[in-house]
């Protein structure tokens, strides 16, 4: 069945961050145009998707490989990812969050508490919604895009976590989440996450 460039974005991301070992993964054009059923044109636009979020990098006789997350770099990684979350806050006002978004919110936090048989994909699904509604508020988009690649790098990180100790990352989680007061601003949505354990 054909499927929309959106979803096949959506579904490569989806691997490329719950996969433990990414360093060797390559993706080929051809078979992900056979895969979901498209030509290489949509898939070239979900490999430069990819690229832009800083999830994939083109190497010269190689071709499109899942950028490496490299141990030396994971400190300066959750630094960045935090100081965003602090640049968001600054650059925002202090009025409460629109309604969609607070329900939006509200409804993590909820799946968040919930107990959860197939912690890895329920914990990428909860931290994708909760990316998209901060990526939604972020009306600055060189801020919002910096965010949304540092967020990804973030999450791959804590996924790889997740594979080796699944307890102690969604503990993590779950006090985030439950940190968060409700109906929070903006601003103090972004402040509690950068402070955060998750």
């Amino acid at each position: 069945m054909r499927k929309e460039t959106s979803e096949i974005t959506d579904i490569v991301r989806s691997r490329i961050c719950q996969r433990a070992d990414q360093e060797d993964m390559i993706l080929h054009e051809g078979m992900l145009a056979t895969e979901f059923g498209v030509s290489r044109t949509p898939i070239r636009q979900v490999l430069q998707k990819l690229a832009y979020e800083h999830l994939v990098e083109t190497r010269s006789g190689i071709g499109t490989i899942v950028s490496p997350l490299l141990p030396e770099h994971r400190p300066m990684d959750f630094a960045v990812f935090r100081s965003l979350l602090r640049a968001a806050a600054d650059c925002t006002c202090d009025a409460t969050l629109p309604d969609l978004a607070a329900t939006r919110l509200a409804t993590v936090q909820r799946q968040a508490a919930a107990p959860e048989d197939r912690i890895a994909p329920v914990y990428f699904s909860q931290r994708s919604e909760l990316l998209e509604i901060l990526s939604d508020l972020v009306k600055d988009r060189i801020l919002a895009d910096a965010l949304r690649a540092a967020h990804w790098r973030h999450l791959r990180w804590r996924m790889r976590d997740l594979s080796d100790a699944p307890e102690p990352v969604v503990a993590d989680w779950r006090a985030t989440m439950a940190a968060v007061p409700e109906a929070p601003t903006l601003r103090q949505l972004m402040l509690t996450l950068a402070d955060a354990p998750f």
